[in-house]
């Protein structure tokens, strides 16, 4: 078992199990994670800002500040702080946006145990950005925007240059797909290996009748304790107290990119009324599939409203919207601008890619009917296939007038683009990254090529392509999501120890699911598609069960909403030192099941790994090899676990 609590809330090594679930030994825990918790964006009056200001496009010399307001009236920002004699002001330019107004479907929406129309704002949005650059590098400033009598102050600081830093850390979640459902929606929760005790009864006991099941017959599960909100919130909280110098999310931000309330509550998470995640530190987003779906509003395809007209196709209403709200840097093709872009973070680069479109274009259709290739089953593989989803095509986009496609594939413009960023990251000596949204290795649900049996038809094998690129010119890890799961792969094409750690961290707030079964039920029956899987939080981290106080009580282990914490540490004997740690918000139930609070814990597959000069990943000399692992703190002679 791996469990590595750390007690950053509350210790609570020293107490019993039955302790440890008492509301006196979880009151410090549960007093310091309320602190803050929820309402504190809101303490004062801010009702002239319909999203709180977030931040962009983080520099050494400055960000990006953009925020939203339902009326036309122009706001002011105003910077105070190092190497300012006298505070910098600057007045906004609001922009109608009225790609974000509400469909007639959302606005006659009703969801089961809310108020109807409740999570509804005005149908008005404004857009203020403004970016402010010429400031200090790895500098501390606050800002004020003043919008009507509403006054909004945060901290931020800039980057560090790449030559002069000490420590970045930064975040990697995907998958919180927010809508308002989520705050009474609880989500299939996948059992995994099973330590010791039992989970709660599927039909009689206390916690299916709390939260409910999901599946039927032999696949039959419990729900999670949390609803989708309540973990997100949480998980949230943990990444604010850890105070990262910004954020990447690879994707399914949110439950539909062209429904408007899914928008709503994600900036109520990250930038509003639950938190303000956002306000300190920059979002580097990338495209999802759930960003190209339109919810309510015509699906994968196209709807009819009377507020935006006949045929408007959801996928471009979706991108759209995302693109409304997040402003990235020029790619060198202004068309494809958005989709695929580069962040230099100090010695950190981030290269985001979109994964949605692949050409030639593919469909499960394609094979095992009469005259056409059989369909695989099992572990066959012949290769990555070429298209990540089976939802719409090009021509189809096209023709409602969309123009901003870019396929990935070898060969395409967005494949040319990525191989000359990673050169020249490399000859920078920069520390690299690439995010996309579909994992192309993945044990989950999407892990499948578009020609196998089990596909979901969103299968992230399609990026393979892209290994040996990533490992020429020396990625340390790729992050993606997709699948509603934590795992790890390490891919090394040339057995020299020197490969890619690929990441799926589609924990943060979404499904809770798990490895891909090869038959019904979850037994010893895992399909283990990815032969290239170190870890997953469904497989190595098995649950702990215990009776307090009559009923079962998770003690530790298992799948809980979480994120990727990443440390890049400079040193001074020649190597800098990249750690990549597996974090989860773990829950306290009393004894009637009812959220008391949660704790940071991180998952038994932390690793650390040396840089170069130049900025890539090196083989740890034994010496240290022999240090580290005595320490207990990483693997560093073959990161390969063989299953």
């Amino acid at each position: 078992m791996n469990d590595n609590t750390e007690h950053t809330l509350a210790d609570t090594n020293s107490v019993s199990v039955s302790q440890r679930y008492s509301r006196k030994a979880l009151g410090s825990t549960i007093a310091l994670m309320l602190m803050g918790f929820g309402a504190a964006p809101n303490a004062l009056a801010l009702d002239d800002f319909r999203i709180l200001p977030y931040l962009q496009q983080p520099g050494s010399n400055g960000m990006l500040f953009t925020w939203f307001t339902e009326t036309d009236q122009s706001g002011s920002l105003t910077i105070n702080g190092a190497g300012l004699a006298s505070p910098l002001i600057f007045s906004s330019l609001p922009s109608h946006q009225a790609n974000l107004r509400y469909t007639q479907a959302e606005l006659a929406q009703t969801i089961p145990g809310l108020t109807p129309g409740s999570w509804l704002f005005s149908n008005e949005n404004y857009k203020h950005s403004v970016d402010v650059r010429g400031l200090q590098a790895d500098s501390t400033y606050t800002y004020t925007v003043t919008q009507g009598s509403s006054v909004f102050t945060r901290e931020f600081k800039t980057a560090p240059t790449a030559q002069d830093w000490s420590h970045v850390r930064f975040i990697a979640m995907s998958d919180s797909e927010t809508e308002p459902r989520g705050r009474v929606t609880y989500r299939e929760w996948q059992p995994g290996e099973i330590a010791s005790g039992n989970r709660p009864s599927l039909s009689s006991s206390q916690w299916a009748t709390l939260f409910g099941t999901s599946g039927s017959g032999a696949n039959q599960m419990l729900r999670y304790a949390l609803t989708e909100t309540e973990g997100y919130k949480h998980n949230l909280a943990i990444v604010d107290s850890r105070n990262p110098d910004f954020i990447v999310m690879p994707g399914d931000l949110v439950q539909g990119g062209g429904y408007q309330p899914g928008w709503d509550e994600f900036f109520k998470h990250n930038a509003g009324a639950f938190d303000d995640v956002l306000t300190k530190r920059a979002i580097i987003p990338a495209l999802g599939n759930w960003e190209n779906f339109g919810a309510l509003n015509g699906g994968y395809g196209a709807f009819n409203d009377p507020t935006f007209g006949n045929d408007v196709f959801a996928p471009l209403f979706g991108r759209e919207k995302y693109k409304t709200y997040f402003d990235m840097p020029e790619n060198g093709t202004p068309n494809h601008r958005g989709n695929y872009y580069r962040v230099d973070y100090g010695p950190v680069t981030i290269i985001t890619l979109d994964s949605s479109n692949g050409e030639p274009e593919d469909r499960p259709q394609n094979y095992g009917g009469t005259g056409q290739t059989p369909k695989l089953v099992g572990q066959e593989y012949t290769g990555p296939g070429t298209d990540t989803q089976n939802n719409f095509t090009r021509a189809q986009y096209e023709s409602f007038g969309g123009n901003d496609l870019s396929d990935f594939n070898p060969g395409s413009t967005q494949w040319e683009w990525t191989r000359s960023q990673l050169q020249e990251a490399r000859e920078q000596g920069q520390v690299v990254f690439v995010q996309f949204h579909h994992a192309p290795y993945s044990d989950g649900e999407h892990g499948l090529p578009m020609n196998h049996a089990q596909t979901t038809g969103q299968g992230g094998t399609p990026m393979r392509p892209y290994h040996s690129m990533f490992e020429r010119f020396g990625v340390a890890a790729v992050l993606s999501g997709h699948s509603e799961m934590f795992e790890r792969s390490f891919v090394d094409n040339d057995g020299d120890g020197i490969g890619v750690h690929y990441y799926d961290v589609g924990a943060a707030g979404d499904g809770l699911r798990g490895e891909r079964r090869n038959s019904p039920g979850f037994g010893n029956n895992r399909l283990q598609y990815n032969s290239f899987s170190q870890w997953s939080s469904d497989e190595h981290e098995p649950e702990v069960w215990n009776i307090v106080n009559g009923i079962e009580q998770l003690i530790a282990g298992g799948k809980h909403y979480g994120h990727l914490e990443v440390n890049l540490y400079k040193r001074d004997d020649g190597y800098d030192l990249l750690e990549l740690i597996p974090v989860y918000s773990f829950p306290f139930l009393d004894d009637q099941y009812q959220l008391l609070g949660a704790e940071r814990r991180i998952y038994g597959d932390t690793i650390q790994l040396f840089i170069t000069e130049n900025g890539s990943v090196k083989p740890v000399p034994l010496p240290s090899a022999i240090w580290f692992l005595g320490s207990g703190l990483i693997w560093l002679l073959g990161f390969a676990r063989k299953r």
